[in-house]
């Protein structure tokens, strides 16, 4: 069982809303305490009186002046319940020359209150008149003699209507104070709700397949730690699926992104996802002021958090998570709305990738179904397209080409020859030199392979390469005789591949060359057959494409 079952769950239509609810009840405890104050202190201002607060509920005294802790409470009880009821001040005990005045209070929470005050209506004009009121407060004569020198008396009549404003004043002011709290409030969630619509509208601008996973979900956590007070903000995007990491740009292993001062590593987050026993469908999770050393909380960095899946219906992408207030205040249902808007989006695109993967993954495996079909039309050069993909990826990553065009690069690799299929196969397989005519002939698969992929919109990128990587870099090549920049980038890189693997390769009429006869040719066709920044880019990553090729790396 988690640690966190020993905690009580408030769980709303939202969030699951993990917190030491004591923390919280303290905090109103406290301002409701200082509202009391603050009336009584008011009140005992407009009288020059003391006054003390009762349940209006139980008639049971709350809070006693020092002077009206010996009277007799008991019996005034049930008074004070009535006063509570009416709503409206009373006097509920009188015994000239004083009498006690109740006066109804607004109050914050359900229990209705009622202040009660002990007033002189006239001066004592006797031994009689002090004697009564020393039998009311339960004091000495002297200690009677006081409390009659510090109050001011007054008409009961007048006393009564003195309550009755103050009863009105407290009321407004209760009200304002009210007002002002729901103005701040629907302030605050105006304010959130701009800054949640204002974040979810830089998103939906960003929800385009160019961009991925990874960088709509930096953006996001950017975006979101300008409206939400956290120390940390993380994502965590799991691996989806087996796709061809060429094609697709899929990932293998977890990946943790991460903005300010995250408290878990990658694994740490894995095993908090797990302690939380979450799932894609789960609703987002808000804990607050956890008590880590009683409930066995293995992670006491954190404070607070927020946590919310990444996820398309039952389709998990991942983890959205806001660590620690930094304004040392509780996190609630408007940051865990506003993470659950951006995890669902982020899933949503994250499903969008997804399914764009998949799509790669299928052409992946029609350009090798493809590649097969080259091999089995020329079977002594079996496996060249897969050696030419892959050893124009590595001069491609040696130049600093992006992820795109290395997905490029990839499949024009693959599919530099496709135009074979249309080539005559006793031209393919023939071991002696070839005539003008045949090497005619073989000069059209350039083309043949264009018109192949000429109807395929996935392949406009990788058309030129197919159609100009016999171009030459001083012009002397086909099909178009361009030259230098002329030429497109990535066929000039594919040349190159192309050309090295050609001539590494064991052929039934050769065996391929050696690594020094190769070196010089590179050399010596460097800026004439080829573009001299590749050829120095083959130079740089040599080691490793000898290696592409199976050949000895010494």
């Amino acid at each position: 069982m988690s640690p966190l079952s020993a905690i009580s769950f408030a769980a709303t239509a939202d969030p699951t809303v993990v917190s030491a609810g004591h923390v919280a009840a303290d905090h109103r405890s406290r301002a409701q305490a200082a509202s009391r104050a603050g009336i009584l202190h008011d009140l005992g201002r407009w009288f020059r009186s003391s006054f003390s607060l009762f349940d209006g509920q139980t008639g049971e005294p709350i809070e006693l002046a020092a002077e009206h802790r010996r009277i007799e409470w008991a019996t005034r009880a049930e008074l004070c319940r009535e006063v509570a009821r009416r709503q409206r001040p009373e006097t509920i005990d009188e015994n000239d020359p004083w009498l006690m005045l109740a006066i109804p209070l607004p109050s914050s929470d359900e229990r209705p209150l009622v202040a009660v005050g002990v007033l002189l209506s006239r001066r004592p004009g006797d031994d009689r008149d002090a004697e009564r009121l020393a039998s009311l407060l339960g004091a000495g004569a002297a200690e009677t003699a006081k409390w009659i020198a510090r109050q001011t008396p007054g008409e009961a009549e007048l006393l009564e209507r003195l309550a009755l404003l103050a009863h009105e004043k407290l009321a407004a002011e209760s009200r304002v104070d009210q007002l002002e709290s729901e103005v701040e409030k629907l302030s605050a969630h105006l304010g959130s709700t701009f800054e949640e619509i204002s974040l979810l509208y830089r998103l939906t601008h960003n929800l385009k397949l160019s961009a991925n996973d990874e960088e709509l979900g930096r953006r996001a956590m950017g975006w979101l730690a300008e409206v939400v007070p956290a120390d940390s903000i993380a994502l965590q995007l799991i691996p989806i699926g087996d796709t061809d990491p060429h094609v697709s740009g899929s990932r293998s292993q977890p990946l943790l992104l991460t903005l300010g001062a995250c408290p878990l590593s990658a694994d740490d987050f894995t095993s908090l996802v797990e302690e939380l026993e979450l799932h894609a469908q789960s609703r987002p999770v808000v804990v607050n002021h956890l008590p880590q050393e009683t409930f066995g909380w293995r992670f006491p960095e954190i404070r607070e958090l927020v946590i919310v899946p990444v996820a398309e219906g039952e389709r998990l992408f991942g983890w959205l998570a806001v660590f620690n207030h930094s304004l040392g205040g509780e996190f609630g249902t408007a940051e865990a709305s506003l993470l659950g808007s951006v995890g669902t989006m982020l899933g949503i695109h994250s499903g969008n990738i997804d399914l764009y993967r998949q799509q790669a993954d299928l052409l992946a495996g029609v350009v090798k179904a493809m590649s097969s079909a080259i091999d089995a039309k020329d079977p002594y050069t079996r496996g060249h397209s897969d050696r030419v993909a892959r050893v124009a990826v590595r001069l491609a990553e040696e130049l600093g080409c992006d992820s795109e065009t290395i997905k490029t690069i990839y499949l024009s690799g693959l599919l530099h020859d496709i135009g074979k299929i249309g080539i005559n196969e006793d031209v393919l397989r023939k071991t002696g030199k070839l005539t003008s005519q045949e090497f005619e002939h073989i000069k059209t698969h350039v083309v043949v392979g264009y018109r192949i992929l000429a109807d395929l919109p996935n392949m406009s990128d990788v058309r030129p390469v197919v159609l100009h990587h016999h171009e030459a870099w001083d012009g002397g090549g086909y099909p178009h005789g361009l030259a230098r920049e002329e030429i497109p980038y990535l066929a000039r890189i594919v040349a190159v591949a192309d050309s090295y693997d050609a001539m590494a390769s064991d052929r039934p009429y050769r065996p391929g060359m050696s690594d020094a006869n190769l070196d010089e040719i590179l050399r010596t066709g460097s800026g004439k057959q080829w573009d001299p920044k590749v050829v120095e880019a083959f130079f740089r990553a040599r080691d490793d494409i000898r290696e592409i090729s199976g050949r000895n790396v010494s």
